[in-house]
């Protein structure tokens, strides 16, 4: 008995040293672990105000820009028509003047002397025919009775077609000088306003010589080169819409009415027209005028400023603070014009986008926008 009892106190012993030697190895092993250093927090993005854009639906267009000097739609020159002295020019620049309507007149004292000639030859052409008609009718007589030969008949008949030919020459050199007795009145061909006086009363001028330049305003062209890249999305009738210099900033419109079938030699551009009703006379030819060419509309688009797009990879996306985090969201693009471009995908009313390039920035971050209150302090 009292060896069975020494056997069981050695036992205990034993198992009493081990835990012993474990819980000093523990502890040794515990101490010679360096210590660990706390986990540092992320920190927090801040973001003012000013750097986030909420996106918006409003209307939006794509547009092309579109500059170039107006120009009258329709320009005309009063030219001489005979040579002669100017005797008599009653418009100056500006005023209006009617299709029809009698400017000036050059000197017509000539023409109405030849006038009075030719209409002298033809009552001498007249009285000649009146005497051929008579022998004509007489011999025709005479050969009825067989007192003339057919030969002294055929002779009277060829008189009397020359005098029948000298007729009709003479009424028409007397047509002739009449139209050059009426071309003497200088007359506008269309309603419109002087530009210019070419020539000045008691100038001789020469046929065809330029004496006053008129212009119709109630219509002008502006024209301008488009890139060939471009060219597939313009079409007539599309609206211009452009600004000019001395307006205050007026917004005047427009419409697309011809494009040039070729591009131009050397830039590639095409060249394209638009006309602008002018009713009001306020725009006048040679003023120079920038605006825009609309291409495409869309009445509700979602828009974003267009610098905060950002492309990596062929890919376009944004970053969205979306409850508290920065994430990245992959857009597809649509209508754009200076500064806003349409959102097709990826994006919902609302939502908040940084708006600008502001560097490198990690997906997932905390993110937040800065009181008005640091803002003031950081002042």
């Amino acid at each position: 008995m009292a060896k069975h009892t020494a056997r069981r106190a050695v036992r205990i012993s034993a198992a009493v040293l081990a835990l012993f030697v474990l819980a000093a190895g523990a502890l040794a092993l515990t101490r010679s672990r360096p210590e660990q250093p706390a986990r540092k927090a992320q920190p927090v993005l801040e973001f003012d105000a000013s750097d986030l854009t909420e996106v918006q639906s409003r209307p939006l267009a794509r547009t092309l820009p579109m500059t170039g000097t107006l120009r009258p739609y329709a320009e005309a020159a009063v030219k001489a028509k005979v040579a002669g002295e100017i005797k008599e020019l009653t418009v100056r620049e500006g005023d209006a003047v009617r299709a029809g309507q009698v400017i000036g007149r050059i000197d017509p004292t000539e023409a109405s002397a030849q006038l009075a000639e030719k209409k002298a030859d033809l009552e001498a052409a007249r009285a000649q025919l009146d005497v051929a008609t008579r022998n004509l009718a007489t011999q025709r007589a005479l050969l009825e009775r067989n007192f003339i030969s057919q030969t002294a008949f055929d002779s009277t008949r060829g008189n009397y077609q020359v005098a029948v030919a000298r007729l009709k020459a003479a009424e028409a050199a007397v047509a002739v000088a009449a139209k050059v007795l009426r071309d003497t009145a200088l007359v506008a061909p269309i309603d419109g306003v002087v530009a210019a006086r070419n020539a000045q009363r008691g100038e001789r001028v020469a046929v065809d010589a330029r004496v006053v330049t008129l212009v119709d305003v109630r219509r002008l062209e502006l024209s301008a080169p488009l890139p060939a890249a471009e060219i597939a999305a313009v079409q007539v009738g599309q609206d211009i819409e452009f600004r000019v210099d001395g307006f205050d900033g007026r917004v005047f419109t427009g419409r697309v009415e011809r494009i040039n079938p070729a591009a131009a030699a050397g830039s590639r551009s095409i060249e394209v027209y638009g006309v602008i009703d002018n009713p009001d006379h306020l725009l006048r030819g040679g003023l120079f005028a920038e605006g825009r060419l609309i291409v495409g509309r869309s009445d509700q688009a979602l828009v974003v400023p267009a610098g905060a797009v950002r492309e990596e990879r062929g890919e376009r996306f944004v970053y969205v603070l979306d409850q508290g985090r920065l994430a990245r969201r992959a857009v597809t693009l649509g209508l754009r014009d200076a500064d806003q471009v349409q959102v097709l995908s990826g994006l919902r009313a609302g939502e908040r986008v940084v708006r600008h390039n502001l560097g490198t920035l990690n997906e997932g971050a905390q993110a937040q926008i800065r009181s008005a209150d640091a803002v003031q302090a950081s002042r």
